[in-house]
């Protein structure tokens, strides 16, 4: 079965990572009570840290990495789409050629990093709908009411039924 590939703000990584790796961390407190003994109290969770490795193949293996170093030099936060996870905001943390490139492969390595939210002008106009994603899902990622949505986007008919590749609109 073929993964659908992984996306931020919009542009596909030519291959998928061979390797990918989830951090999920929750920030803890642990207290010594006279007596009572410990106590541990959780204060928080962590950013979601998502991290890989890959090749880039191909004759034009190098520019695929050169469009990488673009989005990853231009772009802020924005939506990040891996299989496996509900798309959230991400901010394009590290890139990192891994050997001097051999011909037609490339190896790479990157870091993301989950955001709390979008500036306004990070925000996109339009959101391209993945597969099994509803207005539901584009509602939560992009914090607009769901009436908003359908408002905005009068050709969709429920919002649990949306095609992977329609284009909405978010404002």
């Amino acid at each position: 079965m073929k993964r659908e590939p992984m996306r931020f703000c919009g542009v596909s990584w030519p291959h998928n990572p061979r390797v990918l790796r989830f951090s999920a961390e929750k920030t803890l407190v642990e207290q010594q009570s006279p007596g009572s003994g410990t106590v541990i109290q959780e204060t928080g969770r962590r950013a979601l840290r998502v991290e890989g490795e890959g090749e880039l193949y191909g004759e034009n293996c190098v520019a695929q990495f050169g469009e990488l170093l673009t989005l990853f030099r231009t772009r802020g936060a924005g939506v990040l789409s891996v299989a496996g996870l509900r798309p959230f905001y991400a901010v394009f943390e590290e890139l990192r050629l891994l050997a001097e490139p051999k011909p037609d492969v490339l190896t790479y390595r990157f870091v993301f990093r989950e955001a709390a939210e979008l500036s306004e002008e990070d925000k996109p106009e339009t959101h391209v709908i993945g597969n099994g994603e509803s207005l539901w899902d584009v509602s939560y990622l992009y914090g607009i009411g769901i009436d908003r949505l359908v408002e905005l986007n009068p050709q969709v008919r429920r919002p649990d039924e949306v095609a992977a590749g329609e284009e909405v609109r978010l404002c």
